[in-house]
């Protein structure tokens, strides 16, 4: 599939020398009709599977990038940037080959097509307005979001998302420029001066899988309170924030693990300045405060933000549902409210799970229907698209983070849900289905 973003097609060893084949079957008028949709494609699948290959332990891998017929300019030009080499199909001795990437060029040629798809897609919808564009292409997408299974319909929709949110804050922001970057699956964002970089195309996946919440117009808002939420700006509060570890750079930020001794499975805290609508990370090179510091006082922060706390019957289970605040799921690191709960629960040690922003998950260790919460998060946390935090299920006791069940951390072997022995049966999937329902308003 010509746009498989997030995917590899094939990767192998070829003579010796670690390869990712990446295909594109049609042909070149085909490629031609959405030039800015196929050079930005063609760039980012030859640098997401650069990226996968080295962290896989081989940085000087070839990507491949195969073709049917004769290669358009703006595939050539994609290519050569990115570091592709480019073969037709059933070549007698492809080359493989290790190009290097030209990062400036990428850049230039991303910021080039991201402008020009925003144009294109604004006549597309009906108007030259590119803010009333983005509102009717973001309603329209609310309406009938495309599958993900739907990959050019949804990959396809995505840039034009952000290629609409880029030339708004280009408008407010003339030197802003699209930039490359790990931090996105599509591996581009829109760098703001010469500090803040937001990321379109994170948002446009969330608001295809996660609905109107997630809309690009936020995000807008938000690019303007980072550049006020700079530490030397004295704005925004400190606080902590529950992330994925994939998800973060982690040699950039200011983190510490949950724990000491955390498995790699586990989310780490991440500290950042919170604003109305947006949570800015903090960088190292821009805190110009010590961790420590920095997790005194997010923490103390994290103690006053007030939460909704409600004991509900889930099947076997009494839980604890943290919720009533974007801070609901680091609560976890509360211990006068973990201790609350605790008694509420007439527990010693509690099972607490953050699976998604915005709810925390609390109960008993010590009750027979442990296995059910473990399926019952990994079930919310499946669901929960970009608001996903970790299938895990914490042990707490007196308020202090001790260990975690067994099965509910994710590796890169296993599947969220846990160990086999902890697999339901359907009627158990139907009853889980509808305690999340009633809990957590969706499935």
């Amino acid at each position: 599939m010509y746009c498989s973003i997030d995917k590899v097609d094939l990767a192998a060893s070829v003579e010796g020398h670690e390869v990712a084949i990446q295909t594109d079957h049609r042909s070149a008028a085909e490629i031609d009709e959405e030039p800015e949709l196929s050079g930005l494609f063609a760039m980012a699948r030859v640098l997401n599977a650069r990226g996968l290959l080295a962290d896989e332990g081989h940085p000087e891998a070839a990507v491949c990038y195969v073709i049917s017929g004769d290669a358009p300019l703006v595939l050539r030009e994609a290519l050569r940037a990115a570091g592709g080499t480019l073969e037709r199909v059933g070549a007698a001795s492809p080359v493989i080959r290790a190009e290097p990437v030209a990062l400036d060029e990428v850049a230039a040629l991303a910021d080039r097509w991201f402008a020009a798809l925003a144009r294109r897609t604004a006549g597309r919808v009906g108007t030259r307005d590119l803010g009333m564009a983005l509102r009717m292409l973001e309603d329209q997408t609310l309406a009938d979001p495309p599958a993900r299974e739907d990959e050019p319909r949804y990959w396809a929709r995505v840039l034009e998302l952000a290629a609409l949110t880029g030339e708004l804050l280009r408008a407010k922001h003339p030197s802003g420029r699209w930039e490359t970057t790990r931090r996105a699956t599509v591996p581009f964002g829109f760098q703001l001066g010469d500090r803040s970089v937001v990321f379109p195309t994170n948002r446009a996946q969330r608001v295809i899988e996660d609905g109107a919440d997630e809309s690009l117009f936020k995000l807008l808002l938000a690019a303007e309170e980072s550049l006020r939420l700079s530490p030397e700006a004295g704005g925004g509060r400190v606080m902590p924030s529950l992330r994925a570890p994939d998800a973060v750079e982690l040699d950039e930020a200011m983190w510490s693990p949950l724990f000491e001794d955390a498995p790699d499975g586990l989310p780490v805290i991440v500290y950042g300045l919170d604003g109305e609508n947006t949570f800015m990370m903090l960088r190292d090179e821009s805190s110009g405060r010590p961790l420590d510091e920095l997790r005194r006082d997010a923490l103390a922060n994290l103690a006053t933000e007030d939460v909704e706390l409600e004991l509900v019957r889930a099947g076997d289970l009494t839980l604890a549902v943290v919720s009533g605040s974007f801070y609901a799921a680091e609560k976890l690191l509360d211990p006068a409210l973990m201790q609350r709960i605790a008694r509420e629960l007439d527990a010693e040690l509690l099972a607490v799970a953050m699976p998604a922003r915005g709810v925390l998950l609390a109960t008993s260790a010590m009750q027979p229907g442990l296995a059910e919460l473990v399926l019952l998060v990994a079930d919310r946390y499946a669901d929960a698209g970009g608001r996903a935090i970790s299938p895990a299920v914490l042990l707490v006791a007196d308020g202090d983070i001790v260990g975690f069940v067994d099965g509910s951390v994710p590796t890169e072997d296993e599947d969220a849900g846990g160990d086999d022995d902890l697999a339901a049966a359907p009627d158990s999937a139907a009853r889980r289905a509808g305690i999340l329902r009633r809990l957590l308003g969706r499935k």
